[in-house]
């Protein structure tokens, strides 16, 4: 998740309040990681800097970035939602200890902050290039809302669209603005929306080539250059990606008749 501003910010108050426990910290390239010692050892926290080193050198390369940037990651108990604000990440170190910490998504979110894109667009192309990356062996999937992954999310995104948590979210899903609740309802709107934006940014880097959609990411009028560099209008991708995802009524039907029918 980006963060976008204070107002935004869930963990300011762990911050201010807690500082004196963040006393663990460990260099690796261009990472700097402090942690809670309690939680993991030294040693540990240098095997997940130098993970997350080498998540940046692979995103940078797969996005064809400089390799310039440097990123802090803060690894707290107290952190609930990882975010990504500015170059800093932070993630609950619980799931850092356990491997299922997104920090390729929010490596993402750093390295292509989309400041001046819709949030599906945004968390979607996180969430692709998180599994991108895992694929081709820079790291791992957090599976944070999919089940397999780039290779699942259709499936997922298809299940979600049959059921009217999906159909909450989808209003936004193409188009500007958030649900209400995604921050605070990670279950029943985070995950339908993450999943369905994974889903149509996945669509679009198929149809159009990675490049583009990279583009998009630092573009400063959405609208105008998704248009310009793939041809379509964010409707028109959004039309597209649904046929493609949601069977068709005969399908489910003869689905239907066949399971009824053993």
């Amino acid at each position: 998740m980006r963060r976008a501003g204070a107002a935004r910010n869930p963990e300011m108050t762990a911050r201010s309040v807690e500082p004196e426990r963040m006393r663990g910290i460990v260099y690796r390239g261009r990472v700097t990681l402090s942690y809670e010692p309690g939680v993991l050892s030294h040693e540990e926290a240098g095997e997940f800097a130098a993970l997350a080193a080498r998540g940046i050198q692979e995103l940078e390369q797969l996005a064809g970035l400089p390799a310039r940037t440097r990123v802090r990651f803060e690894l707290r108990s107290t952190t609930r939602i990882s975010s990504a604000r500015g170059r800093t990440i932070q993630l609950p170190i619980d799931r850092v200890a356990a491997r299922s910490a997104p920090y390729l998504h929010e490596i993402a979110h750093v390295l292509l902050p989309c400041r001046h894109a819709p949030a599906w667009f945004s968390e979607g192309l996180a969430s692709y290039l998180e599994c991108v990356v895992s694929e081709r062996g820079g790291g791992y999937d957090s599976r944070l809302f999919t089940s397999e992954g780039n290779r699942g999310v259709d499936a997922d995104a298809e299940g979600w669209l049959a059921e009217p948590r999906g159909q909450r979210v989808l209003p936004f899903i193409g188009t500007r603005g958030t649900p209400a609740g995604i921050v605070a309802d990670r279950h029943n709107i985070a995950a339908p929306f993450y999943v369905l934006a994974h889903s149509l940014v996945k669509f679009m880097a198929e149809q159009a080539g990675l490049s583009p959609i990279i583009r998009l990411a630092r573009a400063r009028r959405f609208a105008g250059e998704l248009r310009r560099l793939t041809g379509k209008r964010a409707a028109a991708w959004r039309a597209e990606w649904l046929r493609a995802v949601r069977p068709p009524v005969s399908r489910q039907s003869s689905s239907k008749r066949n399971t009824r029918g053993g």
